[in-house]
């Protein structure tokens, strides 16, 4: 007896040995270049039983049950491979280039997957994303809202951009110019984080978008040159590019270069005010010119000098000046008086941004464990000067007037990590990290008087504050089976001193994610998530200089202002592998806000600046995805309705409203490597404290061409509605309504890629500099 049961026993634990092993193999093409995100799936007999994804070194792992008798190896322009002789070592297997053309394109791969945290697109599992710019590829990405200004993650700005784990340390028209140099054919994913996690600062509310380049290791040098132009009536811009990388044995070296010129960029608005208490009404006209040049040219090594050790540095300057003259003209009238003011408002802004990035890794275990060092200096320097001219037709004198203003920061930032492998399902990151802010500004202010130029010491100002932030975290993911985890903490203390008021405080930023496989493959998934972050007060929202851009609307910043903070929670889908479906629910304590303010002695004049009030209460819910319609004719959807309810005061009670935010592209592939894509992007009407925008719809066609395998040009057409756009603000009494009219554009796209010598990834030079605070929001 006893011996029957030792022996039932052994069986017992020999099943789960004997029904369940792990595969492993390596993956690349006819030039023994590694593949990285080839598709990998295991079958017994007709059904999937399990799969995953190759590396950046070409390799996968994948557990599979002893009854498996068939692998295919797939990736999005290469034949599959079949493989019936199952091995635990499969060894090299190559994959050949398909020799057929793209002209009819049906999309069969997942074209996303979900992880515990974050949505992964696979750019190359889609042909349609071929000749495309990043900047191009995120107004097709889940859950993104991208527009030549700005970029939102569900509806919540302030999203910022890692390439390759590399902060980009730009925001606005800037970055968009920076994304439309890295072509699709140089990415591999590009994953949308909708909320930080732990071992990212606690201020990235708006979430992050990381676009991973692909990965070879082989000698070469690879590159893009291009030109885009913008033309209309009104409006011209210039911009060239180049990426070039080199990279001989231990060595990489990356350089990016890019010019945005306008020679010139015209605008008009109108202002249009009611003071129904005084019987007040005002209608004035700006006529606005702007020209303005700015760049960037990053330059960056990259050393290896074991198989362990990684170091790299780069050097990256964004120059930027603009120079900007408007001339207004206001009607006033009431039941006193009929009267009219004429201003002239010119302004020379000039911006310098130079960063510094040194990273270094250590491996130190064959599992893939990894002690970090990143460390960045940021320097900034922004000068803007103003002349300015007003003049009443009820006055005879002018008023002549000009500033001097200058803003200083230094920004350096060091962390430190180890990220533990335990095994292929469990891994745990722990860290700290130091941040120094030192901030300068500074504004100087003369009137002319008897022709001679006054200091007017009312309005000047020199202050500098410095701010101290550190922080400890620690984040865990595992694996078991189809489910995933990811957890964090995050602990930050932050100080400051100087010209601001003293703020010392320590918080806690706790974040949660589960996500489901409800099937095998992992194309159809359901996940869960808590967050809670920080919102910090940008650089340029904290700045008090008062700036004038038409007769009675100013702008200025507030030095009063105080972080906010947000609980958020969601709940997404991903089905068949390109369909999204999401919600959230979040409340926001003390949220900073822009809205117009208005100067007691002079109601009239309104002041566009920033402010903290009450709470706000978001709720969201978001589904997009692609489909093919026929063999030519693809479409992709994303729509986002957002119910949010603002609470501008502890006394007054929720004010809610709701809007939509709709992006639609349509694609017809046609003959001779042709595509035409038309997009339309609408923004129903929406609030914002004190502030109400009116919907924006654009429709823009794209017609582009593909020459051989190294040339492509585009034709586009922008604003092709050529819709006004409007803000209507109410404050002190007045209501202002401001529209302007915004023009056809043509826009024009060149682009030549080259590779002398077999292609390979730009390794990791990563930056930990945090750009959010220097948007202007």
């Amino acid at each position: 007896m006893k011996r029957a049961l030792i022996i039932l026993t052994i069986l017992l634990c020999s099943i789960p040995l004997s029904s369940a092993r792990e595969i492993e193999g390596i993956v690349m093409d006819t030039d023994s270049i590694p593949i990285e995100f080839a598709n990998v799936t295991a079958f017994v007999n007709d059904s999937v039983v399990g799969g995953g994804i190759t590396n950046a070194s070409g390799l996968f792992k994948i557990k599979v049950g002893s009854d498996c008798n068939r692998l295919r190896v797939s990736f999005v322009g290469y034949d599959d491979v079949i493989l019936t002789s199952i091995q635990q070592n499969m060894g090299r297997i190559v994959l050949q280039q398909t020799s057929t053309t793209l002209q009819e394109v049906v999309v069969k791969a997942s074209l996303i997957r979900r992880e515990a945290d974050r949505i992964v697109l696979n750019v190359a599992a889609n042909p349609l994303n071929a000749n495309k710019d990043a900047q191009e590829l995120l107004k097709t990405a889940p859950g993104v809202w991208a527009t030549d200004e700005s970029l939102s993650i569900y509806g919540q700005g302030g999203t910022a951009v890692y390439i390759d784990d590399r902060k980009v340390n730009m925001s606005g028209n800037q970055l968009m110019t920076y994304l439309k140099s890295i072509q699709s054919s140089s990415i591999a994913t590009i994953e949308i984080i909708p909320k930080a996690g732990a071992e990212y600062s606690a201020d990235l509310s708006g979430g992050i978008i990381k676009i991973n380049l692909k990965r070879t290791r082989v000698d070469g040098l690879t590159g893009a040159a291009g030109l885009n132009l913008t033309a209309g009536e009104y409006k011209q811009w210039i911009n060239p590019f180049v990426n070039l990388s080199l990279h001989t044995g231990k060595w990489t070296v990356n350089f990016n270069g890019n010019v945005n010129g306008s020679p010139t960029d015209r605008y008009t608005s109108y202002e249009e005010s009611t003071n129904a208490s005084v019987s007040q009404e005002m209608f004035g006209v700006s006529r606005h010119k702007k020209k303005a040049i700015q760049g960037n040219v990053s330059f960056g090594v990259f050393y290896e000098p074991t198989d362990k050790d990684k170091i790299g540095l780069q050097f990256d300057y964004s120059p930027d000046k603009t120079r900007h003259t408007s001339n207004s003209e206001t009607e006033i009238s009431s039941p006193k008086v009929q009267d009219g003011t004429f201003g002239t408002y010119e302004s020379q802004d000039r911006f310098h941004n130079l960063n510094v990035a040194f990273n270094w890794s250590h491996t130190t275990d064959k599992k893939g464990s990894v002690l970090k060092l990143i460390s960045n200096y940021n320097y900034q320097h922004s000068s803007a000067t103003e002349d300015n001219v007003m003049r009443w037709s009820y006055i005879q004198n002018d008023s002549v007037y000009n500033t001097d203003n200058r803003n200083r920061y230094n920004i350096f930032v060091t962390d430190f990590s180890f990220h533990k492998v335990f095994n292929m399902s469990w891994n745990l990151n722990v860290g700290v990290k130091y941040t120094f802010n030192n901030v300068s500004n500074r504004s100087f202010h003369h009137f002319l008087k008897d022709e001679s130029w006054v200091s007017d010491t009312r309005y000047d100002f020199d202050s500098s504050y410095d701010e101290n932030i550190a922080a400890v975290y620690a984040t865990a993911n595992g694996k078991a089976g189809r489910w995933k985890f990811k957890a964090g903490i995050r602990g930050e203390y932050s100080g400051t001193n100087g010209g601001v008021t003293a703020k010392d405080r320590f918080d806690i930023f706790p974040n949660a994610n589960i996500s489901y496989n409800l099937t095998e493959k992992g194309d159809y998934t359901v996940a869960v998530g808590y967050y809670r972050n920080i919102r910090r007060p940008s650089f340029h929202s904290l700045n008090p200089v008062v700036r004038q851009v038409s007769d009675y609307t100013y702008t200025v910043g507030n030095q009063e202002l105080t972080p906010s903070f947000t609980d958020a929670i969601s709940l997404d889908f991903v089905l068949a592998g390109r369909f999204t479906v999401a919600a959230g629910y979040s409340m926001t304590d003390n949220p900073i806000r822009q809205m117009f303010t208005s100067n007691p002695e002079y109601p009239e004049r309104l002041y566009l600046t920033w402010g903290n009030e009450g709470k706000d209460r978001n709720i969201f819910v978001h589904g997009d995805g692609f489909i093919n319609i026929t063999k030519w004719w693809n479409l992709y959807a994303s729509l986002t309705y957002m119910i949010t309810s603002q609470k501008l005061t502890d006394k007054r009670a929720f004010d809610t409203f709701g809007y939509l935010q709709l992006v639609a592209s349509t694609t017809f592939t046609l003959p001779r490597n042709f595509n035409l894509t038309m997009s339309c992007f609408y923004n129903s009407k929406m609030k914002i404290g004190n502030i109400t925008v009116f919907p924006i719809l654009n429709l823009n066609p794209t017609l582009q061409k593909q020459f051989g395998q190294h040339w492509s040009v585009s034709l586009g057409v922008d604003n092709m509605l050529q819709r006004k756009s409007k803000i209507r603000t109410e404050s002190s009494g007045y209501d202002r309504l401001t529209y302007t009219k915004s023009y056809i554009t043509a826009k024009i796209g060149i682009t030549y890629k080259f590779n002398s010598g077999k292609g390979f990834r730009a390794p990791k030079i990563e930056k930990n500099t945090d750009n959010s605070r220097f948007s202007k929001e």
